[in-house]
């Protein structure tokens, strides 16, 4: 996966089997589990951090 297609994600709800392969990426540097999103209520709130330095929302 290219730091092209990570992004590709941004503010989209995504499964639980595509954070854990966003999870083991070796272009994301950090996720931060951010709790309830406000948009998505049955959803939780994720910003992953890519290595080069730009952040990525998804919803699970």
């Amino acid at each position: 996966m290219t730091l092209e297609e990570l992004e590709e994600f941004n503010a989209k709800p995504i499964t639980e089997e595509q954070l854990e392969e966003l999870k083991n990426c070796d272009l994301v540097d950090n996720v931060q589990d951010n709790g309830s999103a406000p948009m998505y209520p049955n959803l939780n709130w994720f910003v992953i951090t890519l290595i080069n330095g730009k952040e990525v929302n998804v919803f699970v």
